[in-house]
């Protein structure tokens, strides 16, 4: 009776040892026979096998080599193959980092039906890991997609960084139809990573929640508040003209902000603020959204450092 009929790919080297298995490899019904690790990896490129059979030197590589190329194809076709090593190794090599990480099974023995029961064994687990790769590869991609489409930040209620971006480009096709400034302004807990670290990252989110609900109650309804990062808030902020985007303007929500503790679990926190605004108009043109953004990030240092907001205007 033939063999389950998952490929096998058998790699000699001269004067075999492996010779011994060819009765049994013939109830295998897809095999293939190399008689060097270059030929055999050529195969492998072209078409996946679910077990390697290697000798432990096979003249133009060792079998340990073979395997590291062979978890690099593995790599890049999103499947593992089960790599079976066949004759005596050094103790010390099989208890080695690179032995462990490309050696799935190593026997010295010419007893055909054991190694026709590890040649059975390895396609199994082939086949399952290789479906495991896949179903992990589809579901990053569906969890991508739907991060792509949520809006929403689930600890502050706030909208996230897809929101933010979405409105500053909203904003940005606004003002090239009717005039006028776009801010888009970071408020930075630049503690959060203290406290999360004396505490846990409970009273961070905590202190978090506070301060988002803080700036809410000191921004205009129609201005936009997300929460960007971890610890980082984005406003986007429309204005008349790019002149009403100046520190002085928005001095109210920087110290409204700052000069306050904040009630968590863990008792009352201060908080160390960093402010940066980026403005733009669209007299010359619509601002670069990606420019706006770097550039508020980026001036958050300087804010923190000097102790004040810092505003940059482009064109």
């Amino acid at each position: 009776m033939n063999m389950p009929d998952f490929p096998i790919v058998v790699v000699k080297g001269e004067d075999s040892i492996l010779d011994f298995f060819d009765q049994e490899l013939t109830k295998f019904t897809n095999h293939r026979v190399c008689h060097c690790a270059v030929n055999a990896l050529q195969v492998l490129e072209d078409e996946p096998a679910s077990v390697v059979i290697t000798e432990v030197d096979v003249g133009d590589m060792t079998g340990i080599e073979l395997a590291e190329a062979i978890r690099d194809i593995d790599s890049e076709s999103g499947r593992y193959t089960y790599v079976i090593l066949i004759g005596a190794v050094n103790r010390c090599l099989v208890e080695s980092d690179v032995f462990l990480a490309n050696i799935d099974m190593i026997t010295g023995t010419k007893r055909a039906d054991i190694l026709k029961h590890l040649v059975l064994a390895g396609g199994r687990i082939s086949k399952q890991l290789t479906s495991l790769m896949a179903s992990q590869v589809s579901l990053q991609a569906l969890c991508d997609d739907l991060s792509k489409g949520q809006l929403l930040d689930p600890l502050t209620g706030l909208g996230n960084r897809n929101l933010a971006i979405q409105s500053l480009h909203d904003s940005i096709r606004q003002i090239e139809s009717r005039g006028g400034a776009v801010c888009f302004m970071i408020i930075s807990i630049q503690n959060y990573e203290s406290v999360k670290e004396s505490y846990d990252i409970t009273i961070a989110e905590e202190l978090v929640v506070s301060v988002s609900e803080r700036i809410q109650a000191l921004i205009r309804p129609l201005d936009v508040l997300t929460y960007y990062a971890p610890g980082q808030f984005a406003l986007i902020l429309m204005q008349p003209s790019i002149e009403q985007c100046t520190a002085e303007c928005y001095l109210r929500i920087y110290e409204g902000v700052k000069l306050k503790t904040y009630s968590t679990s863990a008792g009352y926190q201060p908080v160390e603020i960093a402010m940066s605004i980026c403005a733009g108009a669209a007299e010359s043109g619509p601002p670069n959204e990606d420019v706006m953004i770097t550039t508020a990030i980026e001036n958050l240092d300087a804010s923190y450092t000097n102790d004040c907001i810092m505003v940059e205007h482009i064109s």
